[in-house]
């Protein structure tokens, strides 16, 4: 009779032990569940700022081809400008053609400065792209002043020279 009733003291003792378990099953799946609900606004979150940045890369990505079209544009424009310079001194001679040339290649040099630079914007990060684009712009501003510079140099050597007569 010992027998049977320590069996039966033994399966007693199991019964909590069961019970103790599937309590904490239950608990474990009702956190698990208020993990799941908090994470999913988060995740939601993460995901709609994946996506503006996904819209401001390409965004950025457009103004970065719009002002090397646009760039490129002035550049062009540059270069028929100084095919026009160039064929205006050659109607000059000696040395105030050479130096006419001379300008007009160190224009063409800034000009190839300039349309290297656009090879940078074209591949610089986002925040490299401004530092690079306040770069290539200051160096448009002065290939514009240098152009003017000579070619207002250019029009007053074409300028007749007033004579002895028209000076009294």
């Amino acid at each position: 009779m010992r027998i049977p009733l320590n069996v039966m003291f033994g399966l007693l003792l199991l019964v909590p032990v069961f019970n103790r378990n599937e309590l904490s099953r239950v608990e474990a799946a009702s956190e698990k569940q208020s993990i799941t609900a908090n994470t999913r606004p988060q995740q939601d979150k993460r995901d709609e700022q994946a996506q503006q940045d996904k819209r401001d890369e390409q965004a950025q990505q457009a103004e970065r081809e719009a002002y090397v079209k646009s760039i490129q544009a002035k550049l062009d424009e540059y270069d028929k400008k100084l095919d026009v310079l160039e064929a205006s001194a050659s109607t000059l001679s000696g040395a105030q053609k050479d130096d006419f040339k001379k300008m007009i290649e160190q224009l063409r040099l800034q000009q190839k400065s300039i349309a290297s630079r656009l090879n940078y914007v074209k591949n610089a990060s986002p925040d490299a792209f401004s530092l690079i684009k306040a770069d290539a712009d200051s160096a448009l501003a002065k290939l514009e002043s240098s152009y003017q510079d000579v070619s207002s140099k250019r029009s007053e050597t074409t300028l007749p020279s007033p004579s002895k007569n028209q000076q009294k």
